[in-house]
């Protein structure tokens, strides 16, 4: 109990008739009561007064000494219009659920402390009739899992109306049914429940949806708050013991609605993540076009999507109920592939929050791009010469700066009237001008313009943008508006597309795999060059490889796999620790082999770090010392036979 004698001075909120200098001291002992011991002192301090604002808002109880069968309701917060009703209905209605406590005493005042602030504060007591020990044993229980409630109503008037929303169903069957179903839980597996639970029930509520609710039977309901409430207790462990590790726990069931037209089969799924950044995200969008890569014709319930994620909590637990759009159920081998490949692909599918990107034009390198490009136009043959370096992301749109060097030629038109209306992207003119002749009389002209695209179509499947394939819709849409041109800084992105296509051309449908995999993979090629100049058929063994490991794993006793053959060695390496890149990387740096020699990838993959080389050579001595240089710096000089494939 706080020191009655050094509480700050108080300001009643009313001009009483009478002195009231009583009700003052009443207010004082109520707060010394409730405070923490010496929270002031005889000269209040800036120290002081940011600690009582910590406090707020207090909820806290107390028994009364003299009368054993009376127990008192306190809180103390800043003045919101429905605090004290918000506070009346949750200690007396839902504090035991289906039974009205006996409120005998109500003491509620309004005053300010202005030594403090100038805020107004509200101070509550309830004191109620206890009838037996079985009823004080069930409040001592139930209070402090409805107290945090209780805090976030007093802070805010949304949140308590959709508490006492909530409450105001107490009576009703479907309501009652759940809640004696979680009770039940608690009471039947105490190891698995803990009466926490109760406020899992009670979250899951308020933050759902009335529509939500009423389509959805009680057993349902019950159903997800009971695996969502043990999904958060398994992560948490988790978290703890692995901190830089994703964890993931998924449920995917049957499940029943009822709509107007009548019930409706659905498939329900249900996972709890763990996030490891602050600007990570996984929205519904996302995890259908994951579930759709597998099952097409899947579909998301209209306002099916529930999401929870905790301010506080790196966890997040989504909800989510499917149909086929052909009126179909889902067959077994359905579900069981759902529940094999979406903890993997969801990670691969974590997306995340980005600013928009913007390049200030930049005049002088605008300038010196033309003048590169005039320096190629010398004949009368020669086609436009362009430059196409990107601009600006803003949270909708892709923007790209196109300078464009061309003859200008009788009877054609103007680049301005070539691309009023004649193409789905979006052209900004922005200036053009001469730039000499060709011969002393054929004009060269610059011409300089944006191309706006929407964003949302070159999103990979992790959500970061491909500018690659913004960058090259914007070619393929320029070459049909002015015809045939050079693309002068593409030429290389040409030919890493080319050699692309012809590894998605080589793997067909022979092997399934995960597209955005298949990018991280050859996108990850170093050095670049390898890009245009590797065969396809050694990147596809390579990446076959990678698929092969990622469903089976290595053999054992092994965390390599090596392909030989006559013109190629082929080596891929589980990475666990970063100083097996460094072995390798010196290891390999003693053969001093050319750029076009050796090819090498880096890539996360489920968790899993993996290192790829690619050894071009057809003398069988120098094949031999690479194996055995990548074998001892593996740490595995006498390799297993398993380990290694012809």
């Amino acid at each position: 109990m706080a020191n009655y004698t050094n509480i700050p001075r108080i300001l009643p909120c009313f001009e009483p008739e009478v002195d009231h200098l009583p009700h003052v001291e009443i207010t004082a002992r109520l707060l010394a009561k409730i405070l923490p011991d010496d929270l002031f002192s005889d000269k209040l301090t800036t120290n002081e007064k940011e600690q009582f604002q910590l406090l707020l808002p207090l909820v806290t109880s107390a028994s009364c000494p003299k009368n054993p069968n009376k127990m008192s309701f306190f809180f103390l917060a800043k003045y919101r219009s429905s605090s004290f009703k918000f506070f009346f209905e949750m200690i007396s209605h839902w504090l035991i659920s289906g039974k009205r406590l006996n409120i005998v005493l109500i003491n509620s005042t309004n005053f300010q402390m202005p030594d403090i602030s100038d805020e107004i504060m509200t101070l509550c007591e309830l004191v109620i009739s206890v009838t037996d020990d079985e009823e004080l044993s069930q409040i001592q229980t139930y209070l402090p899992i409805i107290e945090n409630e209780i805090k976030m109503g007093l802070e805010s008037s949304y949140y308590a109306r959709r508490i006492l929303e909530v409450k105001g169903l107490a009576a009703d069957a479907k309501t009652a049914s759940i809640h004696e179903h979680i009770a039940y839980l608690a009471k039947r597996l105490p190891k698995a429940f803990d009466r926490d639970i109760l406020a899992e029930m009670q979250h899951v509520l308020v933050m759902s949806r009335e529509e939500f609710k009423a389509q959805r039977s009680s057993r349902h309901l019950s159903r997800i708050i009971s695996v969502q409430y043990l999904f958060r207790k398994a992560l948490r462990i988790a978290i703890k013991e692995q901190p830089d590790q994703r964890h993931i726990s998924l449920k995917v069931f049957k499940s029943e609605i009822q709509l107007p037209k009548g019930k409706k089969n659905v498939l329900s799924i249900l996972m709890t993540l763990s996030f490891l950044k602050d600007k990570e995200l996984l929205d519904k969008k996302h995890i259908l076009k994951v579930i759709q890569s597998h099952i097409p014709e899947a579909t998301s319930v209209e306002n099916s999507f529930f999401v929870d994620r905790r301010s506080m909590e790196s966890v997040s637990t989504i909800y989510l109920e499917i149909v086929k759009s052909d009126g179909l159920d889902f067959t077994a081998e359905e579900i069981t592939l759902l529940r094999e490949t979406l903890p993997k692909d969801l990670k691969d599918n974590i997306g995340h929050l980005m600013h928009p990107v913007f390049m200030p034009c930049n005049e002088e390198e605008i300038m010196r791009n033309i003048l590169s490009l005039s320096n190629e136009i010398r004949y009368l043959r020669d086609i436009p010469q362009v430059i196409i370096t990107f601009h600006e992301q803003t949270y909708t749109q892709l923007s790209f700066t196109v300078t464009m060097v061309h003859l200008v030629r009788k009877n054609n038109d103007s680049i301005p009237k070539i691309f009023n209306g004649n193409s789905s992207l979006e052209y900004i003119y922005d200036r053009s001008k001469p730039i000499g002749t060709l011969r002393n009389k054929h004009p060269k002209e610059a011409v300089v313009f944006w191309v706006k695209l929407p964003k949302d179509l070159f999103l990979r499947r992790d959500h970061s943008i491909d500018l690659y394939k913004a960058r090259h819709a914007v070619v393929t849409d320029l070459s049909s508006l002015i015809g045939e041109f050079r693309d002068f800084n593409g030429g290389m992105l040409t030919k890493q597309h080319e050699l692309l296509t012809s590894l998605r051309e080589l793997l067909g449908g022979d092997f399934r795999y995960n597209e955005l995999l298949l990018e991280n993979f050859f996108f990850s090629l170093m050095p670049v060059t390898m890009r245009s100049l590797l065969e396809p058929e050694a990147l596809k063994t390579l990446f076959v490889m990678l698929l092969n490991t990622i469903e089976h794993g290595f053999s054992e006793g092994c965390s390599y796999r090596i392909r030989q053959n006559l013109d190629f060695i082929f080596v891929l390496i589980k990475i666990e620790k970063s100083e097996q890149k460094e072995q390798l990387r010196a290891a390999l740096q003693k053969f001093n082999l050319h750029s076009t020699e050796l090819a090498h990838m880096s890539l996360k993959a489920h968790e899993v770090n993996y290192s790829g080389y690619i050894y071009r050579c057809d003398e069988p001595l120098k094949q031999q010392k690479f194996l055995q240089s990548v074998q001892t710096a593996v740490g595995s000089a006498n390799a297993s036979a398993s380990c290694t494939m012809s």
